[in-house]
């Protein structure tokens, strides 16, 4: 079944609509702002195969824009401005932007600092993005499951890639670490992974890592941990893959922290196939140049795969 959506009118509405089968939705979205109510939760949680995209082609002329955050609606799989949920079975978005609006005003996360753009709440679903725009500031996008971003922008200052995820594939992307509007002066994680016990996580391949210049001091990292996972955990594992990346030279050298040791990290030290891993970094300096990572420099819990490895490890998807 197919729909095209105007501006004005409601995505939440058009969901409200379906019924639960097996029969795809494909779901047209006129050039515009589509906004919801005021702190509106725009769930889909149907088996139906869902595609979403704008009509144009273009994540610029085509936006899905509203504030929502912890402090509005608690919990990860309601505080976003699009979730899926765990009844899902195929999610497919291209194409345009998901912004959550919402602003940090202090330090207490209970107060909303996070605010997801798109959270995919499901364990069993396969979620795949293309030519997507993902704007928030704190904790960006949120996967469980398996999920594939292929040229997609995505934009903020704390984890704003996490999840528990089997594994989740940025391809050809664009991270984009922004300015804290509370102060330069707090640091910075792309990531946080909480990944599935011995599966891969988090897979970036042939992705650009840039930043806002916040300033001398300024400590910009790859990944932090979350500081729980074990052996024997059924999650919150520490892997995270950089295959051929080219990240800014506005990032500590080291790409990952455990915060001074305050954070455990597991695997507590990477492999081919899980915990915190590189292969083929470029660092990107501010005149457009390019230069080899010196893998000395990484953090004490990263490893540097083989030509191999990383070949193995993309074998694997």
């Amino acid at each position: 079944m197919n729909y095209t959506i105007k501006a004005s009118q409601s995505l939440a509405d058009i969901f409200s609509k379906i019924s639960p089968s097996s029969e795809p939705i494909h779901i047209f979205l006129e050039d515009g702002e589509h906004k919801g109510l005021e702190h509106e939760r725009i769930f889909y949680n149907l088996p139906n195969p869902l595609v979403i995209e704008s009509v144009s082609g273009e994540a610029s002329k085509c936006a899905l824009r509203g504030e929502n955050c912890e402090a509005f609606h608690k919990d990860t799989e309601n505080r976003a401005v699009l979730t899926f949920g765990e009844k899902c079975t195929s999610v497919t978005l291209k194409n345009f932007t998901i912004e959550n609006t919402h602003v940090k005003t202090c330090d207490d996360a209970s107060l909303g600092n996070q605010a997801e753009a798109i959270c995919f709440h499901c364990q069993t679903g396969k979620l795949f993005c293309e030519g997507m725009s993902f704007i928030s500031r704190q904790d960006t996008i949120h996967v469980k499951g398996i999920s594939h971003f292929k040229k997609c922008y995505v934009t903020g200052d704390v984890d704003y890639i996490w999840g528990y995820c089997n594994y989740s594939v940025f391809e050809k992307c664009t991270l984009h670490t922004r300015s804290d509007n509370r102060g330069s002066d707090r640091p910075a994680y792309v990531l946080q992974s909480r990944a599935w016990n011995s599966k891969p996580g988090f897979v970036f391949i042939d992705c650009d890592f840039t930043a806002e210049n916040r300033g001398k001091n300024a400590q910009i990292f790859i990944g932090r941990s979350q500081g729980t996972g074990k052996p024997d955990s059924l999650d919150r594992w520490d892997s995270i893959a950089l295959i051929n990346c080219r990240i800014s030279d506005l990032y500590d050298t080291a790409l990952w922290t455990d915060e001074d040791g305050t954070r455990a990290v597991y695997p507590e030290k990477g492999s081919a196939m899980t915990g915190w891993r590189e292969y083929g970094t470029k660092i990107l300096h501010e005149d457009g140049s390019l230069s080899e990572y010196d893998s000395k420099l990484q953090e004490k819990h990263g490893y540097t795969m083989t030509k191999e490895e990383a070949e193995k490890l993309l074998a694997s998807f």
